[in-house]
């Protein structure tokens, strides 16, 4: 498999003040499952058919995570997003482009996103949330959450041979109160549970960023050290 990698500089780093953000990048529009599996312990995520790493200039401080399904445990806090969200139905269906998905993204990315955050701007275009959300190399399914049929979260899985791989979440935010998001995570542990998988991959965890927090509350965990994994409770 030959691809052509590029440097791509992107500004600020979305995660730690008075960093720059840089990745190495290059496009497939299809991969083995497997293949891209394997790649996770190096650092590689992707977004829609473009493959990143990040390289940031003296920063080596996002380091990828994955939680042991059939150990995890959920904390006090974990128990109660649990309660909290007992009036929610979860499917899983096939990623597309729709009104109805598109306008909770908008909302979402409007609320909760500077223009720099992760490849997606306060004016999302239905052609880039059809890019990055829609548009997958591999097998990728939405996990619809609802309210009483009202969509409140939408949560991008791919699907891999030992795991599942949290590509993106977006919820109402409105329902902020509900902690969606540990939701999310909690839900995609028991679809990887009932699929027979063994990790959960919650892409990167930075270490002293806010925003990454959420994830190191989720134990037991593993962390991706030059490409091996290791345990950590």
């Amino acid at each position: 498999m030959q691809v052509q990698l590029y440097e791509v500089e992107h500004g600020n780093c979305p995660y730690l003040p008075e960093r720059t953000w840089v990745t190495h990048s290059f496009q497939l529009e299809s991969i083995p499952e497997s293949a891209y599996e394997a790649m996770l312990a190096d650092g590689w995520r992707r977004s829609g058919t473009s493959f990143y790493q990040n390289h940031c200039p003296g920063c080596r401080c996002c380091t990828p995570v994955r939680v042991p399904v059939k150990e995890f445990r959920p904390s006090r806090s974990q128990r109660r997003a649990l309660r909290r969200n007992g009036d929610v139905t979860v499917d899983a269906v096939a990623p597309a482009m729709d009104g109805e998905s598109f306008d909770l993204y908008q909302r979402y990315v409007r609320a909760r996103h500077t223009p720099a955050s992760l490849g997606a701007p306060n004016d999302v275009t239905p052609e880039q949330f059809l890019e990055f959300l829609v548009t997958s190399p591999v097998h990728t399914q939405a996990m619809h959450y609802r309210v009483g049929g009202r969509l409140v979260g939408i949560g991008w899985i791919d699907l891999l041979p030992n795991g599942l791989s949290s590509v993106y979440f977006a919820f109402e935010p409105a329902e902020s109160h509900r902690s969606l998001g540990i939701y999310s995570i909690m839900k995609e542990i028991d679809l990887a549970r009932d699929l027979g998988k063994e990790w959960l991959y919650l892409g990167f965890f930075v270490p002293g960023s806010p925003k990454m927090a959420y994830k190191g509350a989720f134990h037991p965990r593993e962390f991706a050290v030059d490409g091996t994994w290791v345990s950590y409770l």
